[in-house]
C-alpha cells in the first residue's frame, strides 16, 4: 500500500512539475511562416522560434512553444497553424 501511495505521488509530482514549466508565450503577429528555427542552449534547453512575414511585408521573429512550431511549417498561415481540430495529425 505505502509503495503504491508514493509511486503515485511521485507520479502526480512529475505532471504538477511538468505542466507548470510550461512556457507561454505571447502570440506573434497574423501573417505567413517564412523561417523556423530550433536551438539547443546547454544552460536552458531548446529555444523555438517562428519568422512570420505580415501582409504589409514586415518580418517579425518571436519564441513559440514546441507544438506551435511543430504544427506550424515554412508557408503555412500562422496562428491558424497553431489550432489544430479533432482528427487531423
Amino acid at each position: 500500500m505505502r509503495k503504491a501511495l508514493a509511486s503515485a505521488a511521485a507520479v502526480i509530482a512529475a505532471v504538477l512539475a511538468l505542466t507548470a514549466c510550461s512556457p507561454d508565450y505571447a502570440p506573434g503577429p497574423a501573417g505567413t511562416v517564412s523561417n523556423r528555427s530550433a536551438t539547443y542552449r546547454k544552460a536552458d534547453g531548446w529555444h523555438y522560434q517562428l519568422t512570420v512575414t505580415t501582409t504589409d511585408g514586415r518580418r517579425h521573429d518571436f519564441r513559440v512553444t514546441r507544438d506551435d512550431y511543430r504544427h506550424c511549417f515554412h508557408g503555412s498561415a500562422y496562428p491558424t497553424c497553431t489550432h489544430r481540430t479533432e482528427g487531423t495529425p
